[in-house]
């Protein structure tokens, strides 16, 4: 019974979170052209959609009122924009009252190019029941200078004034780029299943690379259905199995192969990050891969260490496991490919033109719907989305991706239409081709043991 609500309990977390993500991103997205307009009841922003020419240096805008949802015309001087900034709130100095911690909410647009000139919409800090809901305090937001932000004043990213609405996005992206996105993907697939064969073979399984591939084909092919970007190693690792005798080193070998890909991806997304230091977000980046890096190299050195594993009490924790001809079976594959650093370090190798790939393709499709993102950019964000995809939460990361996104490309310029955009080409693109390993789903015989390579494998473990 336990087991059961436990079971149940995990898949509302799971798609209790991908519910949320999913919904926070349909909000945010920016459905029609719109503008930023200040409401006057709580002098915080709010969008209104544009019916006139899209135009940014027009003197005024024809927009329809999402208060009396009448069309009327708009100076040029009413209008907010979104601020920019690296920060989401700051303490306030205001002449006569106590200082305050404070959102800020947007800039009101005056003529000129420096930002820092124009005034900033602060507001009290919401509670998290009015985030959820999106409602705002009952103490008004209030006009402020940037002189009366505490500490650094950064350039603000020059949002622009008329958000682009979804469908106008897509209407005119640059259709050359959406194919080089597409195009340049399928020699993933080439490298993430030699990688596996050179895995396989260091465990003494013999399966061909023509089969590995295959079967790496057909785990791709469930990607697009099981939660995650990483639900189809499991099918992957329950066929491959049925062509050995060593099922607990092959699932060991699949476990591996996946964790190195990640590795990979967190030491390129966290080197990316600490050449951009100086962004917020790319210190914290850094900050993070290099703290995974170091657990990681702790937890090997303990395994591989018999006095530290000894001393740390590993070993006794290894003891104590249940299905313990398992447990040997995998630290015993663990030795094997410690006793082959240069097998593994060419695996991991092998692994940054896979997510250098998956991030070219990305760039091009940033091009093709006009992100104001630096292409060097990409090479620290695409890594951390990517990898918050991997998780287990949701199906190809429904709501978690976009959330990350969101978080990472917002400073840069990006709305929140621009970081779903970007997010859904990475998957998207990755599913059109994961959707190929159907081919071999279909035919069929991937999961047949070949009986010389079993007779073979089978005759070693009895000797």
């Amino acid at each position: 019974m336990k087991k059961h609500a436990k079971k149940w309990a995990l898949f509302t977390l799971r798609w209790g979170i991908a519910v949320v993500g999913i919904w926070f991103v349909l909000q945010n997205i920016t459905w029609r052209d719109s503008v930023l307009i200040q409401n006057p009841a709580t002098g915080r922003p709010m969008p209104a959609r544009v019916v006139g020419p899209l135009d940014e240096s027009q003197a005024s805008f024809r927009i329809i009122d999402p208060l009396t949802q009448a069309e009327r015309d708009i100076p040029r001087s009413d209008l907010l924009v979104r601020p920019g900034l690296d920060v989401d709130k700051a303490i306030i100095h205001r002449p006569g009252q106590p200082d305050e911690t404070m959102e800020l909410l947007a800039l009101r647009v005056r003529p000129g190019e420096d930002r820092h000139q124009w005034p900033v919409i602060v507001g009290p800090l919401r509670t998290i029941w009015e985030r959820y809901f999106n409602t705002a305090p009952s103490r008004k937001a209030e006009e402020i200078t940037f002189s009366q932000i505490d500490g650094h004043h950064p350039t603000p990213v020059a949002y622009p004034l008329i958000e682009p609405s979804i469908g106008r996005i897509i209407r005119d992206a640059n259709g050359w780029y959406l194919l080089l996105a597409v195009v340049v993907f399928p020699i993933t697939f080439i490298l993430v299943s030699a990688r596996w064969a050179m895995l396989l073979r260091v465990l003494g399984i013999q399966i061909s690379n023509s089969r590995t591939f295959v079967l790496t084909m057909v785990g791709l092919f469930y990607n697009n259905f099981l939660p995650g970007s990483t639900g189809g190693d499991l099918v992957k690792a329950l066929y491959a199995s049925k062509n050995t005798p060593k099922r607990t080193q092959v699932i060991l070998s699949v476990l591996i192969d996946r964790i190195i890909g990640l590795l990979a991806l967190v030491i390129l997304g966290g080197t990316m990050a600490a050449i951009h230091w100086e962004i917020p977000q790319c210190k914290k980046i850094a900050i993070a891969s290099a703290a995974i890096m170091a657990m990681v190299t702790l937890g090997l050195v303990v395994f591989y260490n018999p006095t530290l594993r000894r001393v740390t009490g590993l070993n006794m924790i290894l003891k104590r496991l249940p299905m313990q001809k398992q447990v040997n079976n995998a630290v015993e594959a663990m030795e094997l490919y410690g006793n082959r650093p240069g097998l593994v370090a060419t695996a991991l190798i092998m692994s940054f033109p896979v997510h250098m790939t998956c991030i070219v393709s990305a760039i091009f499709a940033g091009k093709a719907f006009g992100l104001p993102l630096d292409p060097k950019y990409y090479w620290v964000a695409v890594p951390v989305i990517v990898l918050s995809g991997a998780v287990p939460i949701s199906p190809q990361g429904a709501g978690v991706m976009e959330y990350f996104a969101i978080l990472l490309t917002k400073r840069q310029g990006c709305t929140v239409t621009h970081a779903v955009l970007l997010t859904m080409s990475i998957r998207l693109v990755q599913m059109l081709w994961n959707l190929t390993g159907a081919f071999f789903v279909f035919r069929g015989g991937y999961a047949a043991p070949k009986e010389p390579v079993a007779a073979v494998e089978a005759a070693a473990l009895d000797a």
